[in-house]
């Protein structure tokens, strides 16, 4: 089983890879839009930010599953299989990238289910902090863009209750005795000694988006020089919330279209080219970094077992 496991993984490796490319082309890029030094600055840096940001946020999925699963799991062997599944975001659905993820159920011969639930929580504390900074930055700016971006936001969030809803219930009706068996044992995992290692996965993601804010602001700083203090803050916030519209909403993989769209309602026509500059070198990078990501990945992959037999 677990050979097939490996073998359907390298076959969706690859088409993640492929799509990658093809991801790249479709951008259809101007060299002569990065020969300015501000522009390849805010690349590289949000680059090589980025990279180390998608290595570690396998730590709060790590700290979900063993709090689930019981089980002591090295960060080393999570590691390669988060970097490894999060390129599977470029495969069309949009779900790939999460289910990716279980190949650590098979690896660590833990249940799939344990993993499952951990990478819902770690979506919901992902989503749940970004629009907490999201909202922070916004301050005046938020009744206008919710008013004009996330009315649908509503009804895709009644849409995911009900749908999360039916699941649970036909869990509950057909798997009966396990299902109290699983609520029964992660009630455990809430327990007051486990609270602690808890909160530091729930507050990681905090972090993460305060680094990512102000990365986002020093680039935004960097591509519009002539933006004052007060309209890269916007700007961030803007960036920022147009991810979470983006992650919701049906066809709009990686909020393709979005950010922009949310970028140039809050400032008019004011910065409107530089915006889709940044835009643009925003999912570059963040192509480059996801590709890092992976390749580090599979070094240290390679070089784990190396390390333990010497």
């Amino acid at each position: 089983m677990k050979k097939i496991i490996k073998i359907i993984g390298n076959v969706v490796m690859i088409a993640a890879l492929a799509f990658v490319v093809k991801k790249l082309f479709d951008m259809d890029i101007s060299i002569s839009q990065f020969r300015d030094g501000r522009v390849l600055t805010a690349l590289f840096l949000c680059m090589i930010v980025t990279t180390v940001i998608i290595i570690f946020s396998c730590y709060p999925w790590l700290v979900f599953t063993r709090s689930l699963s019981g089980q002591k799991i090295p960060f080393s062997t999570a590691m390669p299989v988060y970097t490894q599944s999060n390129l599977y975001k470029y495969i069309p659905g949009n779900v790939f990238q999460y289910v990716g993820r279980n190949q650590l159920a098979s690896d660590m011969d833990i249940s799939h289910v344990d993993v499952a639930c951990a990478t819902v929580l770690d979506i919901l504390f992902c989503v749940f902090w970004t629009g907490v900074i999201s909202v922070v930055l916004l301050r005046h700016m938020l009744a206008e863009v919710f008013s004009q971006f996330m009315g649908s936001l509503v009804v895709d969030a009644i849409i995911g209750i009900i749908i999360v809803a039916i699941i649970i219930l036909l869990l509950r009706l057909k798997f009966k005795d396990k299902f109290k068996a699983y609520i029964s044992r992660y009630a455990k995992a809430f327990a007051k000694e486990n609270r602690a290692m808890l909160l530091r996965g729930a507050f990681y993601y905090l972090l993460q988006n305060l680094v990512s804010a102000c990365m986002y602001f020093i680039c935004l700083k960097l591509i519009i020089p002539q933006a004052d203090t007060a309209e890269l803050i916007t700007l961030t916030g803007a960036f920022m919330a147009a991810w979470i519209i983006g992650f919701v909403t049906p066809g709009a993989p990686g909020g393709i279209g979005i950010r922009e769209g949310v970028m140039l309602f809050v400032c008019g026509d004011k910065f409107s080219d530089r915006i889709v500059l940044f835009v643009l070198v925003m999912r570059i990078a963040s192509i480059g970094a996801d590709v890092a990501a992976f390749i580090i990945g599979k070094i240290y992959a390679k070089a784990k077992p190396l390390a333990v037999s010497h």
